[in-house]
């Protein structure tokens, strides 16, 4: 128990110790409010301009007295009236979130503060009035001379938020939203019970503390950054209990909107959800959308429910998913700005010149076989890590679903037919968790720039709070696309619990790192000891695992702060303080993959390439 508590501490330290937390919070701020053209500065070669472009700063829509302002970008040497692009924002106008890539292409692009934020006035509400001031906004564009009567919405992140926000009110000619998502709910609140924890503290703090004062005072953010490490804000909030009083450490005082979002989990009685739930309800035709993720954006399961959503409603709607995290979308300049482009000159110019390109330039010759352009019947464009850019016509496309089962020796077997329940093999595997150290996460769908996406699972995989199941070296290739499931028979101890269900790629090497994950909350405890069954849904990705590489699989209770830690006890999320360890048991399970049955490289070719990369591990590969 010692030495658990030890390595815990040691974990914790080295993520979230003062420092560290601060240097978060300040690669949070140069990549989501500084934008991207600082970070694109020295990555890929962008497409080339086809004119230059003036910037003004003006008024633009007045919604029940306030003003909206923003910079209009109009292309110069070229004869409008032009199409043109809405971008709404919260981090400030001047800032570059892919302007200038659309101005320099022919089109107006309006870049607006959002209410209550730098130059606009009103009172700023996390998404709460992003609609009435997103339809107010393209009604006020399409009446200025400059605009052809053609309008656009795009926007990364919380911009995607106010993209998807324009759609049921408005008249929009097409929409790019790039990893985000519309339903504002189950971004934070997720459907198995996680609580984007971490995601609520960075964000309230670096949007309504570090930048509070930004536009009228530059020094207040590095002012307000050093203090906040002098305190340890970060290390405080992430340690804190109970949930309801977060908003104090971070922000100084208590938020409303936060406090009546907290108070309201677990009540559908309460009203605080309404009207700002979903930005979009997909009640009317969609647009022509074409949708950007990436397998390790925490948004990347709204955005293919957002998919889903849209085929319904629309005829043209396009699906890109690479290998990314929140904040390394912004090295794949050209997907990134081949996606808005092929959108909006087909839609609002007409102009078809990226027919029958490839939109998804590879990053590395080494990685796979060139990308074959897609057909108009192939609208879904995924990279399939290992492999490289493979198109299909929808998503999830088809695969059939293989299992492998738990061991008792903390193997992963292939089961024959995936339809066995009763091939599932007797456990008797356990671990101890404890509230007061939860296991950390490292990696995966995080909104912490420092912890995200593809990582070394060795530390994790160490603790005693983890249990490890892992294949026998494969012997044929095998390319997973599509949602992962855990299905548990497992016990517990505590009045509430929490699975967390990780996938794992193992190389040649040894190395193990996470490709997905997810969490069940179980509310309800078994009577006298019994096992009950808990379906962890573990989300999505596109791997090729090669002939000597191994699957593996963690399950534990916690990747915190991601998520918020479970209790352990039934208490109001708001008031909960008090924390119950207990063991968990594990007396049987299967892991259910999507496998893809028509493997894109023939066997000898991925054999070749799996022998010229016998060290390679996923993270080297992408």
């Amino acid at each position: 128990m010692a030495d658990d508590r030890s390595q815990w501490w040691s974990s914790f330290r080295n993520q979230h110790s003062a420092r560290g937390l601060m240097l978060q919070a300040a690669r949070v701020v140069t990549s989501e409010a500084l934008g991207l053209s600082r970070l694109l500065k020295h990555r890929e070669q962008g497409v080339a301009a086809r004119c230059s472009f003036s910037v003004t700063s003006i008024d633009t829509a007045v919604v029940d007295g306030i003003i909206l302002r923003g910079s209009l970008l109009l292309p110069e040497g070229v004869e409008g009236p032009f199409p043109a692009v809405l971008l709404r924002t919260p981090y400030g106008r001047k800032a570059e979130m892919g302007q200038s890539v659309l101005a320099k292409q022919g089109y107006a692009v309006l870049v607006q503060d959002t209410r209550g934020r730098f130059s606009s006035s009103g009172e700023f509400v996390p998404v709460q009035h992003e609609q009435v001031d997103g339809e107010a906004t393209v009604a006020w564009m399409r009446r200025q001379r400059w605009c052809n009567g053609k309008v656009g919405v795009t926007g990364v992140s919380y911009l995607g938020f106010t993209a998807w926000a324009c759609v049921d009110g408005a008249d929009v000619d097409a929409i790019v939203p790039m990893i985000t998502q519309s339903n504002i709910r189950s971004a934070v609140f997720r459907p198995g019970g996680a609580i984007s924890f971490e995601l609520l503290v960075l964000w309230f703090y670096l949007v309504l503390h570090l930048m509070k004062d930004l536009g009228r005072d530059r020094l207040s953010f590095v002012r307000k950054l050093w203090q906040g490490m002098r305190e340890g804000k970060l290390r405080k909030a992430f340690k804190s209990l109970p949930m309801g009083k977060v908003d104090e450490i971070i922000l100084g005082s208590p938020n409303s909107f936060l406090q009546a979002g907290l108070v309201a989990h677990g009540d559908e009685s309460d009203g605080f959800w309404e009207g700002k739930e979903k930005l979009c309800n997909f009640e009317k035709a969609i647009p022509p959308c074409h949708i950007l993720s990436g397998w390790y954006d925490f948004f990347l399961e709204g955005a293919l429910e957002d998919f889903q959503m849209a085929k319904q409603r629309g005829s043209h709607v396009s699906l890109t998913v690479g290998p990314t995290h929140h904040w390394s979308l912004l090295g794949f300049r050209q997907v990134f700005e081949k996606t808005m482009l092929s959108c909006f000159d087909e839609h609002l110019k007409g102009d078809l010149r990226w027919h029958g390109q490839s939109l998804h330039g590879q990053r590395s010759p080494n990685l796979s076989a060139s990308a074959t352009s897609a057909t108009s019947a192939e609208r879904v464009h995924l990279y399939v890590m290992g492999l490289g850019w493979r198109h299909y016509p929808t998503y999830p496309p088809f695969s059939r679903s293989t299992a492998w089962r738990l061991a008792s020796d903390f193997g992963l077997a292939a089961v024959v037919d995936a339809g066995d329940v009763a091939s599932a093999e007797a456990l008797e595997h356990s671990y101890h968790y404890n509230p007061a150290r939860p296991t950390p996460a490292a990696g995966g769908p995080s909104f912490n720039p420092l912890n995200t996406g593809a990582k070394d699972q060795a530390k994790i995989e160490a603790r005693g709070d983890v249990l490890v199941y892992s294949s026998a070296p494969l012997t044929k290739a095998l390319q997973i696309v599509g949602p992962v499931h855990l299905q548990l028979e497992a016990a517990w101890q505590t009045e509430t619990a929490d699975f967390v269900g990780r996938l794992c790629h193992v190389g040649r090497d040894g190395r193990s790192t996470n490709l997905c994950e997810g969490l069940t909350s179980v509310k309800v405890r078994p009577t006298g000891g019994a096992s009950a069954t808990v379906d962890v849904a573990m989300g999505h990705t596109a791997v090729l695992f090669r002939p000597g590489e191994r699957l593996r699989l963690q399950v534990c209770s916690a990747a915190h702060p991601r998520w918020f830690r479970n209790l352990g006890v039934n208490e109001k999320l708001h008031v909960a303080a008090t924390m119950r360890a207990g063991d968990v048991r594990l007396t049987s399970g299967r892991l259910l993959l999507p496998e893809d049955p028509q493997l894109s490289l023939p066997e000898a070719q991925i054999g070749q390439i799996g022998a010229a990369q016998s060290g390679a591990t996923i993270l080297s590969r992408l």
